[in-house]
């Protein structure tokens, strides 16, 4: 009996092969790998819920209607099992947050985010021709409603208690299949609500709202200690889904001046807002104070330190924003600023912009609109960017601080931090003189036809190791056989950050490549 069951097996098992049965594929639980970032936070939370609809192809009737699924270890996971049949394709529609209601078909304003704006944020995500899979699904989730951030410089004499946004939609239909709004079919309160009563981020400077997406005018209404309510009318614009706003405010006691641009945090990129009057953050002043050891430009104050080279430079990266100009979170978009990049995942962080300043190309650095063959070698210790009585450093500033130059091999034994045994400036002795290098990652771009990205080396658990700092004097210019531009060099400072050195010394820097800035006093 036990040879024929063997015997059996064995023919079972040969059947098996030349038929090309298919392994048996177990999916097993639906989950969702969000790539986003929420309103509130760098990312989601764990406990964060979804609702999730399942619709496979071909089917009369949805596999799964607004599934609750809950976020941890980085995926959105519940109960909801794939269906059997694993050559069978499906599209998925996600929103957050979850409502146990059912998947919503409208959105009301939320007038009270004194709390947070987390209470207003509203996302979908959609994703088609998925199939069941053992792994997550990846699912890009965006911002439908509008962010805004108000950045206020109270010279009033009295403490804000309050500053709220009037005139925004009161509601608003969802069609979140196609990730669009509708109109609005149900019924309003006939009493009109308070204004959005906003979320003070930082104390007494900066609050933000989260609006529908409108083109109706509104107005920012701020009320102080003493019982005065201050009221500003913005000009009517088109605000769209997914961009934030940064208003600059300036509160005087009878009075507020503002201005706004479409600054953007991980949201995406929108143009310059105007208000009422027709002023825009283009026309207010570029301030600037200098102080023993630091100055103060536009608002930002940034250390300064005399070195032994006998120059007063920049202790920290720059992080100013020309007006009119708008900075990018996408390495591809040559948008002249970039935010840095120094972090595992190698994408932009707004956050990071505090601690290691913007990236920047030769143009936006030198000023000018545009570099050319024409124009590429009268930049030689211009002031650019930086601000008056400052200018961007020179080869023979950069070579007077490290010793050494790279790209043509000129050393300087004066440099006054040059070390003839690294060919360059040690990290920790450029640090211990009070310059302390920040890694802040490069918005690489090697010629005019490459497409832009982000390079962010790691080295002992520190990100964005492949920097620079951006130099004005002029290396050369190349050109592609129809004669147009293919690239233009100038010198930059770089540091060598690795197991077999710790330097900085100067190399050759691409044009339109995206690096940081460090101002150098005139003498």
């Amino acid at each position: 009996m036990k040879k024929l069951w063997i015997v059996a097996c064995a023919v079972a098992a040969l059947a098996a092969c030349q038929k090309n049965v298919e392994p048996e594929v177990v999916p097993g639980k639906v989950q969702v790998e969000p790539i986003i970032t929420k309103a509130t936070e760098v990312n989601f939370e764990a406990g964060d819920k979804i609702g999730l609809t399942v619709v496979a192809d071909n089917a009369t009737e949805h596999y799964a209607d607004n599934a609750c699924l809950t976020f941890a270890a980085d995926v959105f996971s519940g109960d909801l099992d794939w269906y059997a049949d694993i050559y069978t394709k499906s599209s998925l529609y996600a929103y957050y947050p979850y409502s146990a209601a059912g998947t919503p078909s409208s959105y009301s304003t939320k007038y009270d985010q004194s709390a947070g704006i987390g209470v207003a944020d509203f996302m979908v995500a959609t994703k088609t021709g998925v199939l069941p899979t053992t792994g997550s699904v990846a699912m890009v989730f965006k911002h439908m409603m509008t962010k805004l951030v108000i950045n206020v410089d109270n010279e009033s004499g009295a403490e804000i208690e309050s500053i709220g946004i009037d005139g925004t939609p009161r509601a608003t239909g969802l069609d979140l299949v196609n990730m669009t709004f509708t109109e609005f079919e149900g019924a309003l309160p006939d009493e009109v609500p308070d204004p959005i009563t906003a979320y003070e981020a930082v104390a007494g400077k900066t609050w933000q709202a989260i609006v529908i997406p409108h083109s109706d005018a509104m107005s920012i209404v701020v009320t102080l200690s003493n019982k005065k309510v201050i009221t500003q009318s913005l000009a009517a614009m088109t605000l769209k889904s997914g961009g934030q706003y940064t208003i600059n405010a300036r509160i005087l006691p009878d009075e507020a001046i503002v201005s706004a641009s479409g600054e953007i945090q991980n949201w995406t990129d929108e143009g310059e807002i105007g208000f009422e009057g027709g002023s825009t953050s283009e026309e207010l002043p570029v301030t600037f104070t200098e102080y023993d050891g630091y100055f103060e430009y536009d608002g930002v104050e940034y250390k300064t330190v005399k070195l032994a080279d006998g120059n007063t430079w920049m202790a920290e990266n720059l992080r100013f924003i020309p007006r009119g100009r708008t900075v990018s979170s996408d390495p591809v978009e040559d948008a002249g600023i970039w935010y840095p990049a120094a972090n595992a995942d190698k994408v932009a962080d707004p956050a990071l912009a505090e601690t290691l300043g913007l990236l920047y190309d030769a143009a936006t650095a030198f000023g000018v609109e545009e570099v050319t063959a024409a124009n590429a070698e009268t930049f030689e210790g211009c002031q650019g960017i930086c601000p008056t009585g400052w200018h961007i450093p020179t080869l023979a500033e950069m070579t007077g601080l490290v010793g050494y130059c790279v790209t043509s091999e000129l050393t300087d034994d004066n440099g006054a931090y040059y070390d003839p045994t690294i060919k360059g400036a040690s990290l920790a002795a450029l640090k211990d003189a009070g310059w302390e290098w920040q890694f802040a990652s490069t918005r690489n771009k090697t010629n005019t036809t490459a497409n832009g990205s982000y390079l962010s080396t790691t080295y002992n658990d520190i990100y964005g190791v492949m920097s620079y700092i951006i130099g004005s004097t002029h290396i050369a210019t190349t050109t592609n056989t129809d004669g147009s531009i293919k690239n233009i060099q100038y010198y930059y400072l770089m540091p060598l950050y690795n197991a077999g050195n710790e330097k900085v010394s100067v190399a050759k820097g691409n044009f339109l490549s995206g690096a940081s800035i460090r101002c150098v006093k005139n003498k």
